[in-house]
């Protein structure tokens, strides 16, 4: 045992809170519930994602791409390969709309700039062509300028979190247009392959651009087709190309902070998005983009088979590749979330209270740092399913998973309660029905982020006993030796932090799902079909609900709580 409490010692951080931001994890795919989209760990910053429709149905603005959507039936989405720091790759296939869009996302070493290539085509029953669009969005302070120049949309900008950037929206000059009604000219300047739109929204709108850019083409569209009817006399033609191409707005004024970048294009077409920090020492060189993709390709490559050994195993190339999907759609789900919770402002009543509801009210604003459940259904963090994550993650990258426990951990009020699902934020609560909101306070979840914290020191105690420190080097740095990645440490002992976060656990378990008269443990958030407080939602108990009942499985959660919660008190000691 006493080598199990120095692993875990080793493993807790200075600080459970949310501190300083790390440089190689400030920047991420951060944005789960899109089909792609990015964000900085920084709260009202800067986001940005990628939209598109089809053009072969004039109806589609209707049905732009953005959020992930299970409506959408898109045939094939989610990452294929993804190490949580600086890569990321993953193929949309949307059969509905005749296009196939493959995103390539690389971070160099040691600074904050970071770049996506996109690459793909148009599907053969794709007649007129896609529209594609990127945006940048503002939510807080800071400043924006735009300018469509050498057929590129660049922004310059700053905020006192990010400080000083400059962003490269570049179309390659390969990509071809769709192709026009007859009798209408071509106009094959470079300003036209690329539009550029700055328009000044509430920075609490910026998740809202989808409907933003929704707007703008449907009363471009429409504008569009009255200048049409008007010089043709009712007998002009138009297709996609014409009613859909925006023209270039808003550059180099004042006050905008959200800017679209869009392309129509026809066949195969590529384009980069490049995030350029000005306090890195140059700025990403485009024709590098392919070189690091494929070094970080191979690079995760090798270290999923160090890590994980299937071949070694028995398994084929097939199920090695569908275990990289996993890993990766996994990690392709971590978020960063940030605003305010609706929280009851008392207990939920039991069965047979006669107490009522309580109001709920917005609680202050916070952040989280999780993995999601489902891009579609979830993407927001659950803490029942967290502790299962961390611990395929943990295995993958420890600091990582490390990260996310302590951001857990750091939304514990103090009785401490955890909500079990976190819904910070208008764009969270889009995705919400109002009726599963609200968080009572006396709604616990299984605390299995113990279990990520127990498999973590079992790991980190066996590594060091059994001498496997090189094997796993790119997953755990040894003792007392920053790993170059993250400028983290494992080092002894932060072990009273940790107690104190599992002893306030036990505590407010004890304290709020007690049993009748004292006798055992109860789940509150009982109905009659389900428990969702218990992680087991549909287990068949007791019909109509009790105050009488207990739970056997709550008694085993709390019992493994006072075993860990003991473990870590005799080091604590």
């Amino acid at each position: 045992m006493r080598a199990w409490v120095l692993a875990v010692g080793a493993l807790v951080a200075p600080s459970l809170a949310q501190g300083d931001l790390d440089d190689v994890l400030r920047w991420g795919t951060y944005r789960p519930n899109l089909y792609f989209g990015t964000r900085p760990r920084v709260p009202q910053s800067l986001l940005s994602g990628l939209m598109w429709f089809g053009l072969d149905d004039q109806q589609n603005w209707q049905r732009i791409r953005h959020a992930c959507e299970v409506g959408d039936n898109l045939s094939e989405y989610g990452y294929v390969r993804h190490n949580g720091r600086d890569f990321g790759e993953q193929t949309m296939r949307d059969e509905a709309h005749g296009v196939e869009i493959r995103s390539t996302f690389v971070k160099p070493a040691g600074h904050g700039s970071w770049a996506v290539r996109f690459t793909g085509r148009t599907l053969a029953d794709n007649a007129q062509g896609v529209s594609l669009a990127y945006y940048f969005g503002l939510e807080g302070n800071g400043t924006m300028s735009m300018a469509v120049a050498d057929g590129a949309v660049r922004i310059s900008g700053r905020t006192p979190e990010l400080g000083r950037f400059k962003i490269r929206i570049v179309p390659a000059a390969s990509n071809q247009s769709p192709p026009l009604p007859p009798g209408v000219a071509a106009d094959a300047s470079p300003a036209k392959r690329i539009a550029g739109v700055a328009v000044a929204v509430p920075g609490e709108s910026v998740w809202k651009a989808r409907d933003v850019f929704q707007e703008r083409i449907i009363s471009h569209a429409q504008a569009r087709a009255r200048d049409i009817m008007r010089h043709s006399g009712g007998k002009g033609a138009a297709n996609g190309r014409v009613l859909f191409a925006l023209d270039s707005d808003g550059a180099r004024r004042k006050g905008r902070n959200l800017v679209f970048a869009q392309m129509l294009v026809h066949g195969e077409f590529a384009f980069d998005v490049i995030y350029d920090d000005l306090s890195a020492a140059a700025p990403i060189d485009v024709a590098a983009i392919d070189d690091a993709a494929a070094a970080h390709r191979a690079a995760f490559d090798a270290r999923f088979d160090a890590v994980f050994a299937l071949r070694g195993k028995g398994y084929g190339d097939a199920e090695i590749a569908i275990a990289r999907r996993a890993l990766s759609s996994l990690i392709g789900g971590i978020g960063y979330f940030y605003g305010r919770g609706l929280v009851a402002a008392g207990p939920m009543p039991g069965p047979g209270d006669d107490a009522n509801v309580p109001p709920a009210e917005l609680s202050a604003p916070y952040a989280l740092f999780a993995t999601t459940p489902s891009r579609p259904f979830f993407p927001r963090g659950f803490l029942w399913d967290e502790g299962f994550h961390q611990l395929l993650l943990a295995r993958w990258d420890a600091d990582l998973s490390l990260d996310i426990v302590r951001s857990w951990f750091s939304t514990m009020d103090a009785s401490g309660w955890i909500a079990r699902e976190q819904i910070l934020g208008d764009e969270a609560r889009s995705k919400v029905p109002a009726e599963f909101q609200v968080q009572y306070p006396n709604f616990a979840n299984p605390p299995t982020l113990l279990f990520a914290v127990r498999a973590l020191a079992e790991r980190t105690a066996a590594n060091e006993l059994s001498g496997l420190a090189e094997q796993l080097e790119q997953v755990y740095c040894e003792r007392d030796v920053p790993d170059p990645a993250t400028s983290q440490t494992l080092t002894l002992p932060r072990i009273a932090e940790l107690h104190r976060f599992s002893s306030r656990l036990l505590d407010y378990f004890m304290a709020t799902q007690a049993g009748a008269r004292g006798r055992g443990y109860r789940w509150r958030g009982r109905t009659e079909g389900h428990t969702l407080t218990s992680g087991l939602d549909d287990y068949p108990r007791a019909r109509p609900p009790s105050s009488g009942e207990l739970h056997v499985d709550l008694f085993a959660w709390v019992t493994y709580m006072l075993a860990v919660d003991t473990e870590l008190a005799a080091h604590d000691s």
